[in-house]
C-alpha cells in the first residue's frame, strides 16, 4: 500500500543534505544511533517501480516476522535512501551498490566528504539495471567487443553503459538520445547498435528484425572486479503474447487463416548487472537483520514475482564489496551455507 510518510520522507531527505554534513551533526547523529529503532521504517523506491513492488511485498512479509511495528517509507530511490539510513530516521531501505559504495567512501552527492558508516548490508535484492545491446539482425555484430568503433545510442540517463565499456577497454561512438528514436536512427543507418539498460523489456519494431546480447561471463568477471555492485543479472525479455490460436472450425476462407504466432523470445544468457541491496542502519537489532534477510533470501522467488522482475541467478553475497555486512545478516547467510568472512562483518 502507498505509505502516508512519501511527502515527509522526501522533504527529509532533501534536508539531510544539510543536516548529515553540518557542523557538530556527527556527534548527534551517532548519538541518535544508540538506542535501537521503535519502528522498523523500510525507504522503498516509486510507486509501481519493479523495485517499489518490490519493497512493499518484502515490507508485508517482515510485518508479522519484526516483533515490533514495521512501515513503508516510499522515497525517490537509492540517494536518499542512504541519507536517511545514515541519519538513523529509516532502519531498513533499498540502495544500489554503486550509491552505497560513494556513501561508504565518503563521494556521495548527498553529504559529499562525510562517510556513511552507519550503513550494513543485509541481501541482493534485484538488478537496479542490467546491461545488453540490440543490434540489426545481420549486422554481424554479435558481442560487445564488437561494438569498437561502432556507434551505440543510449538512453540519456544511462549511467552504466559508458563506465562498463571502460572497464572493458571497449572505444565505441556514444550517443544520447530518447529510445524512443531508437528504430528511426537504425533505418536512417545513423547508428550501429543501442545500449539499454532498463528493467523493462526493449524491443524494435517487427519490421527491423534485430538481437540482443549481453556480456560473457568473462566480461561479467572484468567489469565486476572494477564497478563494485556488479554481478551477473537476467535481461528482461519482452511479454510473450497470449493472443489465443483462430479456430480453424470456423474459419471459412482458408487464406484468411493467420500466420502461426512467432515463438516467444527465448532466455539469454546472464548479463551484467548493477544491482539494489536490502541495507540496514548498524542500530537494527540483530534478530530483525537477520529475519529481515532470511526474508529476502528465502523468499527471493515470490518477491521478485510480485515486482514483475525477471527470475536472477542464484543470489550470492559475495558480489558485495561495498559495505559491511550486518551481524544479524551474516547469521542468516551461514544458515544458508555461506560465510560471509569474519572481517566484512561489523
Amino acid at each position: 500500500m502507498p505509505s502516508s510518510r512519501a511527502p515527509l520522507f522526501a522533504g527529509l531527505a532533501a534536508a539531510l543534505l544539510f543536516g548529515l554534513a553540518a557542523p557538530g551533526s556527527r556527534a548527534q547523529d551517532t548519538a541518535a544511533q544508540a538506542a535501537p529503532p521503535r519502528e522498523i521504517i523500510v525507504a522503498t523506491a516509486p510507486v509501481n517501480s519493479p523495485l517499489g513492488r518490490w519493497g512493499n511485498a518484502f515490507v508485508e512479509r517482515l510485518k508479522p516476522e519484526a516483533g515490533q511495528p514495521v512501515s513503508e517509507a516510499i522515497t525517490a530511490g537509492p540517494l536518499p535512501n542512504s541519507a536517511l539510513l545514515q541519519s538513523g530516521r529509516v532502519a531498513i531501505g533499498l540502495v544500489s551498490l554503486d550509491v552505497a559504495a560513494a556513501a561508504w567512501g565518503g563521494t556521495s552527492p548527498m553529504a559529499p566528504g562525510m562517510k556513511f558508516d552507519h550503513l550494513r548490508a543485509l541481501a541482493p535484492v534485484a538488478p537496479a539495471a542490467v546491461l545488453r545491446f540490440v543490434v540489426p539482425a545481420g549486422s554481424g555484430i554479435t558481442s560487445a567487443s564488437g561494438l569498437a568503433g561502432k556507434r551505440v545510442a543510449l538512453a540519456t540517463d544511462d549511467a552504466l553503459t559508458e563506465p562498463m565499456l571502460k572497464a572493458l577497454d571497449i572505444k565505441a561512438t556514444l550517443r544520447r538520445l530518447p529510445l524512443t528514436e531508437v528504430a528511426k536512427q537504425f533505418a536512417d543507418a545513423k547508428i550501429d547498435a543501442v545500449a539499454v539498460t532498463g528493467l523493462e523489456p526493449f524491443a524494435l519494431p517487427p519490421e527491423q528484425p534485430a538481437v540482443t546480447f549481453g556480456l560473457t561471463v568473462a566480461e561479467i568477471a572484468k567489469v565486476a572486479s572494477v564497478i563494485p555492485g556488479v554481478a551477473a543479472a537476467a535481461v528482461p525479455l519482452p511479454p510473450v503474447s497470449t493472443a489465443p490460436p483462430a479456430d480453424p472450425a470456423v474459419v471459412t476462407d482458408p487464406a484468411a487463416v493467420p500466420a502461426p504466432a512467432a515463438l516467444p523470445p527465448q532466455p539469454l544468457p546472464p548479463s551484467a548487472g548493477m544491482w539494489t541491496w536490502l541495507v540496514a542502519t548498524d542500530a537494527l537489532p540483530e534478530e530483525v537483520a537477520r529475519r529481515a534477510t532470511e526474508i529476502a533470501v528465502g523468499q527471493a522467488a515470490p518477491l521478485a514475482e510480485a515486482a514483475g522482475l525477471e527470475a536472477s541467478p542464484a543470489l550470492d553475497p559475495l558480489t558485495n564489496r561495498a559495505l559491511p555486512f550486518h551481524r544479524g545478516a551474516a547469521a542468516a547467510w551461514a544458515a544458508h551455507g555461506v560465510t560471509v568472512p569474519a572481517d566484512q562483518v561489523r
